[in-house]
């Protein structure tokens, strides 16, 4: 049975899975599986970092159902279990195992000498050259002959990232798909681990959710730092200026988009994927809050 169908909140047992290769890029350990039943198709299993948060293969698998609800293509989770770590399982966002994936890094070094994806100011990393590559490409495979191109889909993948919390959107952390005659497609978003808050625990998340005026306070903390420029500027206003630079059938597609979540169901995904109490609350609040700042600043 193909995982992307199955229940999305079992956990999967890779044992019998067959792997294929490490992921030599990023900044954690990853390795790829084939699903013996659909072995054409490779997922690569994250583990959770101790050190980060217990919850991070929750948040993405619950990102990746909230990604669904509002229409960003995005990667597809499931929970999963390598001997004894735990973590999720993405299944390659490529819609042809024969298509190519390239990291956005690959083509900034084109137009920013020395460019470093590491670079804590995000040298390069910025909405002029984004948006220059972005004209370049096709929107995602999944939204050809949607009316959008390919910056008006990565407007909606920021607008995304601000409704989740989600502050790693860097130069690897979003990237172009290939196809084997050559033609570019920007890639389903991918990689939302560290968003709806989950990395705050302990003492600091039982504050925090005690008091709804400082969880308000502590999102508009989120900032835009994996931008150039953005370490001042919160996920909300990055987004939202973000978009007003696209297509005025993209501010419409995504302003109605995010004012048609329901709320209720959005709820129901992170109660579903059993983090604790206070990490759902803080989730909860995280969308509903997000939303309600996203729709004021698109004058919805």
């Amino acid at each position: 049975m193909d995982p992307s169908s199955d229940d999305p909140f079992r956990r999967l047992d890779l044992k019998s899975w067959t792997p294929d290769q490490d992921e030599p890029s990023g900044e954690n350990e990853k390795s790829w599986f084939r699903d013996p039943s659909q072995s054409d198709k490779r997922w690569i299993f994250k583990p959770n970092r101790s050190d980060r948060s217990e919850y991070e293969d929750r948040s993405e698998l619950v990102a990746s159902l909230l990604a669904e609800q509002l229409g960003v293509p995005a990667a597809h989770i499931r929970l999963a279990m390598h001997g004894e770590a735990e973590g999720c399982i993405s299944k390659n966002v490529v819609a042809d195992e024969k298509n190519q994936l390239e990291h956005a890094s690959l083509f900034l070094t084109e137009y920013v000498e020395d460019f470093d994806p590491r670079d804590r100011r995000s040298r390069g990393h910025n909405v002029e050259w984004i948006t220059d590559i972005l004209k370049q490409i096709e929107p995602p495979i999944l939204m050809v002959g949607s009316g959008l191109n390919a910056l008006d889909c990565f407007g909606g993948y920021l607008l995304f990232d601000a409704l989740i919390g989600n502050t790693d959107r860097h130069s690897e952390n979003w990237a172009i798909e290939i196809t084997p005659k050559g033609k570019m497609h920007l890639a389903p978003s991918y990689d939302h681990a560290t968003s709806l808050g989950v990395t705050t625990r302990g003492t600091k998340l039982e504050t925090l959710v005690a008091d709804e005026t400082k969880i308000s306070t502590f999102l508009c903390k989120a900032r835009a730092h994996r931008f150039e420029g953005g370490s001042k500027t919160s996920l909300v206003d990055f987004a939202a200026a973000f978009l007003a630079t696209c297509s005025s059938r993209a501010i419409t597609h995504w302003t109605d988009q995010l004012a048609s979540l329901n709320l209720e169901t959005a709820a129901n995904i992170i109660t579903d994927a059993r983090m604790s109490a206070s990490a759902c609350s803080l989730a909860i609040n995280t969308v509903q809050i997000n939303r309600e700042r996203l729709l004021r600043c698109l004058n919805y």
